[in-house]
């Protein structure tokens, strides 16, 4: 759990000191968190359905003396809760926040991805969630890091510690541990697996002292210290204590973004800060945290978390924390702990219903003495048997005792208190699958939506902490893992600028939890299909794509084919189309020029009628003057006429006149008289 090359501290000249603190803080709390170990194997014990336990948890007389069975409905409950919350996992993804990069997000999205998928940590953190808040009370998740397969960038690791495994500071009061301020974690392994650990302290391992017959007397409800065939042993125990350190951060004056100075060499610090004038240096002293780890009681190392954390690499999940009480087994409980009075009292009220019920195919019988031939005869059972009587005996000397008879709500108590297991929980018939009602679905849903909202709290808990361990998981990644593995993990793409910036991982991208699945690119599918509902347009090619199922190349092949053939026709549709539209343009052109070259025609055309309109005008007025000309000449003529002349020239005309008057009269008559015939007929 160490990072190999580590200094160790001198088993004769160092760590007295440590070890010092480490003993007091262990018998401070250890004083206050033995009540609580007791609650918690007491909880453990009820929920196996150990039936010993109520002797020693209730009295000796706590049934009456009577035989000891267990009929146990709390792993029920229990089963039904980590149940739901199997069924509903979340996944640890990065989501950018305040104008993010995206693909940063993502990267980090797939590297924790596969942390959590090939170290099973989604398992871990189901069972701690099912040992710690729902039997024990609580449980930590402990992130550390693996450097025997990886020694360069190590192996994340996420262990469930168990609740007899660790001391924690009783007076903790926030979920990500920034107010405690120790932790004392014990494992016990051979020397073989402690030397593969810290190949750097084998010989201190080696000469390490042990006694599988005894121990130190701490942790005593670990099951190494029973001696249940345990030997060879040695006890590792790992000291996180709360320490504080100096730091300088680099401090943008324009934006308000912080990180912390790697730069060494004060030369370049002092080049880097004249290039960049809006960066300011600031000297602080932060908390963070140290560690000291004790091989078999011996001091092997003091001094900085490892790791490169400024915090805790635990995260606690509990069930029902109130810290405002005083009293630290109060303070913290677990859905069992409320269950056990509950079932105690159901196989109490059991186990005297039975014995009621006993009674009746037992009774016995009440008869005189020297009454019968053979007094065995009372105790003889089963079909057809006989008492024989003495002859001077009378009928009356023998009489069966009367059995009790069980009231008809003995059998209804019971159930009300099998009920009541069920009502302490917070669950309800309908999450547990047991409701026996004739209630319509959606009434069902409403109930069973009911009992989720009681129990709510666990799983807003347990979001919380995988949410923290996801932050640790982070920084451990961008502290530990070299571009070259990011590379490998990402299939071969190149990690981001902003993938190691720290500033990236506080201000532009928050860990959540997401759809669970079997592998990033499920999730990935569940998301598409949900984009596609709410009316993304997605191609098929893109969902085939990130789905998991074997032959998807040649689906992806056979699917292009088809594109492409159906881009061919389209494009083919699309030329006739885009033809036949030329040839409208075309035609639509030469009926515009056509209906312009008759426009300018009959525009010429106006301009000749024109003309020719002044040329008949100048006509007219020619023939007008030439008329006047004639006019002029005949009365030119007429005055060189005398007066008896000019009368016998009008006489000839009017009789020239009437002649002809005479000539067309007859031809006129003749033409109405055939027009009114016409008429007629």
């Amino acid at each position: 759990m160490i990072r190999p090359n580590l200094e160790p501290v001198s088993l004769y000249n160092g760590g007295s000191g440590i070890k010092q603190r480490y003993d007091a803080s262990y018998q401070d709390a250890v004083t206050i968190l033995q009540a609580s170990w007791a609650e918690a194997n007491a909880n453990q014990r009820f929920e196996t359905g150990d039936s010993t336990i109520f002797s020693q948890w209730y009295g000796t007389d706590a049934i009456n003396n009577r035989r000891s069975f267990s009929m146990n409905h709390i792993r029920r409950i229990r089963l039904m809760i980590t149940g739901r919350q199997r069924q509903n996992r979340k996944s640890t993804i990065v989501i950018p926040i305040e104008n993010g990069d995206n693909k940063t997000a993502d990267q980090l999205t797939k590297v924790i991805g596969w942390v959590h998928k090939n170290n099973n940590v989604y398992e871990t953190i189901s069972q701690a969630f099912d040992y710690g808040a729902i039997i024990n009370g609580m449980n930590l998740l402990q992130v550390w890091m693996d450097w025997r397969e990886d020694p360069i960038s190590g192996t994340i690791k996420v262990e469930n510690r168990d609740y007899s495994s660790f001391i924690i500071d009783p007076y903790f009061k926030k979920s990500d541990l920034s107010d405690c301020n120790f932790i004392i974690a014990r494992t016990w392994m051979t020397k073989a697996e402690a030397i593969s650990l810290y190949p750097d302290w084998e010989d201190m391992i080696s000469n390490a002292n042990y006694d599988g017959t005894k121990g130190d007397g701490k942790f005593q409800y670990m099951a190494e210290n029973y001696n249940y065939g345990m030997r060879n042993l040695i006890a590792v125990d790992e000291y996180y204590y709360k320490d504080y350190r100096k730091q300088e951060l680099l401090v943008d004056t324009v934006t308000g973004e912080s990180q912390e100075n790697k730069i060494k060499d004060p030369d370049i610090l002092e080049y880097f800060l004249y290039k960049n004038p809006e960066l300011e240096l600031v000297q602080q002293t932060i908390p963070t945290v140290k560690l000291a780890v004790f091989i078999q009681g011996l001091t092997a190392y003091d001094g900085p978390e490892p790791h490169g954390l400024d915090r805790m690499p635990f995260v606690p999940v509990y069930g029902y924390y109130n810290p405002q009480l005083p009293y630290f087994p109060q303070r913290l409980q677990s859905v069992v702990s409320n269950l056990r009075d509950p079932q105690y009292l159901y196989n109490r009220r059991l186990i005297i219903e039975l014995d009621m019920l006993e009674s009746m195919a037992t009774s016995g019988y009440i008869f005189k003495e020297n009454a019968l031939i053979d007094p065995t005869d009372v105790y003889k059972t089963g079909q057809g048997r006989g008492i024989a009587l003495k002859e001077e005996a009378q009928m009356t000397d023998v009489q069966q005792i009367q059995p009790v008879v069980v009231p008809p709500t003995t059998q209804q108590v019971r159930m009300d208190l099998r009920k009541e297991i069920v009502d302490v929980s917070g669950a309800n018939e309908e999450l547990m699958g047991a409701a026996n009602d004739d209630k319509p679905g959606i009434l069902s849903m409403l109930r069973q939506g009911a009992g989720l909202t009681t129990l709510q709290l666990l799983f807003d808990q347990l979001d919380t902490a995988q949410k923290e361990l996801g932050k640790i998981i982070l920084d451990l990644i961008q502290i530990n893992f070299t571009p070259g593995k990011i590379k490998k993990i990402l299939e071969g793409e190149e990690p981001t600028e902003q993938f190691y910036s720290k500033a990236f991982g506080k201000y532009h991208c928050q860990v959540e939890e997401g759809l669970m699945t079997g592998t990033q690119r499920q999730m990935q599918l569940a998301q598409m299909l949900q984009l596609m509902e709410a009316g993304v347009p997605l191609s098929p090619e893109d969902l085939v794509e990130v789905t998991t199922f074997q032959g998807k190349d040649k689906i992806i092949e056979n699917m292009t084919k088809r594109t492409e053939q159906a881009s061919k026709m389209q494009e083919m549709r699309s030329q006739i189309e885009m033809q036949e539209l030329q040839s409208r343009i075309e035609l639509a052109k030469a009926r515009a020029h056509a209906d312009m070259g008759l426009f300018a025609e009959r525009t010429s055309r106006v301009d000749e009628n024109r003309a020719l309109a002044i040329k008949q005008l100048h006509e007219a007025n020619h023939q007008d003057e030439l008329a006047l000309l004639e006019k002029v000449k005949a009365l030119k003529e007429l005055g060189s006429m005398d007066i008896a002349h000019i009368k016998e020239l009008v006489a000839t005309a009017a009789v020239l006149k009437e002649m002809e008057r005479a000539d067309v009269e007859p031809l006129t008559k003749e033409n109405k008289t055939s027009g009114n015939g016409s008429q007629v007929g």
